[in-house]
């Protein structure tokens, strides 16, 4: 990812790592109409805890948990779509 592919105003949220096969949950940021994520240094214990820490992240930037699932599903989706996608993360 650059500066030139990053929109002016992206909307973006905060998700849980899901892909990784220990307890231990990156949180992670997806932007909208962007493959792939941007990794935090923030960590939760396990999925619910991670799930938890997202609720209230993005509470404060307007989504609800419908929302910023749909998002970062999006996100995941367009990355599967496209294997030449060189993900950005």
């Amino acid at each position: 990812m650059t500066a030139q592919t990053l929109p002016d105003e992206p909307n973006f949220c905060f998700v849980p790592a899901y892909d990784v096969e220990t307890d231990v949950q990156q949180i992670r940021i997806v932007i909208e109409g962007l493959a792939g994520h941007v990794p935090t240094a923030l960590i939760a214990l396990d999925l619910d805890d991670a799930l938890a820490i997202c609720d209230k992240l993005n509470r404060r930037i307007g989504y609800d948990r419908e929302a910023w699932t749909a998002m970062a599903a999006a996100s995941i989706q367009a990355e599967d779509d496209d294997p030449e996608i060189d993900p950005w993360h």
